[in-house]
Formats: C-alpha cells, structure tokens, sequence
C-alpha cells in the first residue's frame, strides 16, 4: 500500500511536469514575453525607487552650485568663492557633472536630481547589458546579469559622478574583451580599440578625474600573459594604459589634473567617510566576496588569467573600501556564465527574475512617496533663522557646509576634505583644524574668536556641538530638529 501510494504520487508528479513541458512548447513565446514584461516593470521600478529615494544627494548641492558659477563665469573657479577664508586654491575635478546637475537643476528645481539619477541609471544599466550581451548568447540571461550588476551598484544611483564613472569601468572591461577576443589584430582594430581608450579615459578625465585609476587598473588586469606555462606581457594592454594615461591631460586643468589623486592621497584621512571605510562581516556585500572567491576557486582550472586578476582586485578592493565594493559585478558576471552545470543556471535565472519582480512591485508604493519627497522643508527652516548679509560669519562642518553654501552663503567647511588639505589649498588648507574641531582636540574659545563666528549650524556627531551646548549662556539654540542644530551667538 504504501509502494502504491508513493508510485500514485511519483506518476502525478511527472504528468504535472510533462503539463508544464507541454505548456511551454506550445505557449512559450507568450510565457517568455509576459515573463519580461514582468521583469521590466519591476526593474524600472526598482530603479525608479533608488534614484528618487537617494536624491537629491547631500553632494548635489555643491554640485549645483559650482555647475552655476561655471555656467555663469565660462570658467572653473580657482578659488573657494563660497568660503569665509579668502584665498583658498581649489580646483573643479568633476565639472562636467557639476554643469549636468545644474543643468537639471535649472530645469526641474530640486526634483531634477530625481531625473537625472533615474537617467544616469539607465545609462548604466545599458552599458550593463551590452556588456552582459557579449559574455552570453541569451538576451534574457544577458538581462538577468545586467540586473544583478545594477543591484550590487544600487547604492550609487545618484548624480554624483560614481553612477557613471562605473558605466566608464564597464564599458572600458567590455572593449578590452572584445579587443584581446580577437584571433588576429588588424590595423582597423587596434585603431578602434586605441580611440575607444581614450574617449574613455578623456571623458572620465572631464566627468571625475580622481576616478581616472578604475579604468587604468582593468586595463592593468590584461597586461600579464602566459602562453605555453611562459609568462610575458601584453604590449597592446600596455599601450593602452599609456593611451590612457596621456588621455587624462585633455582636461581643463591640464597636468595639474591628471595629477589630482596624486596630490590628494591621504587628505579625507582622518573622516571617517562611511564610503571610505571597510564593509561590516554581516554585510551584503561580504556575501557577494564571498560568492565572487567561491566561484574562482570552482572555475580555477578554466579561467581566463586577466578573470582571476579582476577576481582578486575586487574582492581586496571591496574588503578595503566600501565604495569599491561595485567592482565585484564585473568578475560575478563573467563567472556566472562560466558555470557549465544547466540546473545551476536555470536555478540562479529563477532567483534573478522572482527576487527583481517581488523586490520591484513591493517598491513601487515607495517610489511614488520618494518622488514627491524633498529636504526643502528642513533646508527653509534652517535658512529662515540665518541672516544672509556681510554681518554672518557662518560656521558649518563636514555635514552641514554643502547646502548652506547652496542657499547662498559664505561657509567655513564642506564635504569635500580632498580640496581643502595642503595638496590643493596649499599653505591654508582646513582639514588639520576641522577634524581638531570635529573631534574636540580644538581651543574651541580661541577658535570661535579666530574666524568670528556668529552663527553655528552644526551635525550632531561633531564635538564643537558639546561646547556649545555647554556654553549656553554665550550661545542659545535657533534651531533644533531634523538634520542638524542652528545655534546663535549671544550679544
């Protein structure tokens, strides 16, 4: 009875799955359509979700502004107009972002970063699936890669320039396959492939020129060869750093620059920027490392040399710095359609496809609220207190500076510590004061009179803010809410 029972239950089984065979021979058009259509929807929505929830950006601000001073002068500014120090050097690094910004921003207000997020997403998304096209025949598992990459980027939908310096990276990864895949190089392609670099390389240079070394370090991962156990270099590779390399100059500031990251190393030390810091172990992020290590070390045997250099770099990259941690896509991608197992595959589409529908439809409620959802309430309260005139001496922190600057005002500080250390600002960089203050090392007494400071608007994780808590009878609070404190100087 019990054999009988487990047969009866076997033979049901399969009459099911040979429904389900029949089912997709004869309707699969209509079921592989209805099924992307699907996934679209959920895709955009997703994308929808994350670019008006993350925007605008605290960075937009000075981004706007600086794209205004720009549009307004014809020129970069080379001296920190929006500072209450007179004088200090700066330089515009992504000033072709900054007009973009403004641009929108001009256009649509504050909900222009919105637009331009969602639009800077699809870019990326795009070049995503050109590159997840030319690792698979499939055009929906080429979608399904493209989504998984643009997941493990979400983070970075926003109009700072990180959204298109990664679609740079990927189509920067995507011309080096498609170059180095050749049998044979012909002039015409080495041509193309040269050009290519450089566009690349020049449009990085114009649109965040401190992010010129992402494309330079792929590069740098087809320059090793070993061809019959015998190890050399790829002179085609090299040249193309070189090409990239030179290409970095065609910007306005020229060699100073192309010298940018170099001049800058080690001047945001000392922040505690959430982006420049290590991912917790309990973190999505671990897991994708940990998956990206799994899968090299599956594929060990058959993968390609400049792969388990991308694999490697990513994963120590990812493990070092947050902000690195998009790097991954490219080697997951790669590796994913390198497995050869078919039940794997079928297993990792299906995941793909019911976690984007579910994640997507759920966030579509959340979309709508963000889309309408802007900081003007919080900002207005804030400016309302303020003066705006010569008699203002303005303190602002890390935090703080980038949307009091963006209202019109003379500021101390913002959150951009690379431009205000000695390499850029030279004999009256900030940054060694700032963290004093920030971290109650400061005679704060003997600073306040310094600058003459008369209003605070201050973060909540700033030191400066227990002195003038404490010190109540020489400062009274105008402001205390959402977002940071205002406080004014008695007398």
């Amino acid at each position: 009875m019990p054999l009988a029972f487990a047969g009866g239950i076997f033979l049901r089984r399969q009459e099911m799955a040979d429904r389900i065979r029949r089912l997709f021979k004869e309707r699969g058009e209509l079921i592989r359509l209805i099924a992307v259509i699907f996934f679209s929807v959920a895709l955009i929505a997703f994308t929808c979700y994350h670019a008006f929830s993350q925007n605008p950006d605290g960075d937009a601000y000075f981004l706007i502004e600086t794209g205004r001073y720009i549009a307004v002068n014809h020129k970069l500014p080379d001296t920190a107009y929006w500072l209450i120090t007179d004088g200090v050097p700066t330089m515009t690094q992504q000033w072709l972002c900054c007009i973009v910004n403004y641009a929108f921003y001009s256009l649509f207000g504050l909900t222009g970063t919105k637009y331009l997020a969602l639009i800077l997403a699809g870019v990326l998304y795009g070049i995503d699936y050109l590159f997840a096209k030319s690792i698979t025949e499939r055009k929906s598992d080429a979608m399904g890669l493209a989504a998984i990459m643009l997941f493990m980027t979400k983070a970075f939908i926003s109009t700072r320039p990180y959204t298109m310096t990664i679609a740079a990276s990927v189509l920067m990864v995507y011309v080096l396959r498609r170059f180095f895949s050749e049998k044979e190089h012909t002039p015409k392609s080495i041509t193309l492939f040269y050009v290519a670099t450089a566009l690349i390389f020049v449009f990085q240079a114009n649109w965040q020129i401190s992010n010129t070394f992402f494309p330079m370090l792929w590069i740098c991962c087809f320059i090793p060869r070993l061809k019959d156990k015998k190890p050399s270099l790829d002179l085609y590779a090299i040249g193309a750093l070189g090409v990239g390399i030179v290409s970095t100059v065609l910007n306005p500031n020229g060699l100073k620059g192309a010298l940018y990251i170099v001049n800058t190393i080690g001047d945001v030390k000392g922040f505690k920027i959430a982006e420049m810091m290590s991912p917790p172990m309990k973190s999505v992020k671990m897991v994708f490392a940990v998956i990206v290590i799994a899968l090299t070390v599956y594929l060990i045997k058959q993968i390609p040399l400049w792969l388990l250099f991308a694999s490697a770099g990513s994963v120590l990259a990812s493990c070092v710095y947050i902000r690195c941690s998009w790097m991954m896509a490219i080697p997951l991608a790669c590796l994913i359609v390198m497995l050869k197992a078919d039940w794997v595959k079928t297993l990792i589409r299906t995941a793909v496809f019911f976690a984007f529908v579910i994640y997507g439809f759920i966030k579509i409620p959340d979309a709508m609220v963000y889309y309408f959802w802007l900081p003007n309430e919080v900002t207005e309260q804030i400016t309302s207190y303020i003066p705006n005139n010569e008699d203002t001496v303005l303190f602002t922190d890390f935090n703080t500076g980038n949307f009091m600057m963006f209202s019109g005002y003379k500021i101390y500080y913002d959150a951009r510590p690379d431009i205000y250390g000695p390499g850029i600002a030279g004999s009256k960089a900030l940054n060694s004061e700032m963290l004093d203050v920030m971290e109650g090392r400061a005679d704060y007494d003997e600073f306040v009179d310094k600058y003459g400071f008369n209003w605070f608007v201050v973060s909540s994780t700033d030191d400066i803010k227990y002195y003038l808590d404490y010190n109540e009878d020489r400062y009274e609070i105008a402001y205390e809410g959402y977002g940071p404190t205002v406080y004014h100087k008695i007398g």
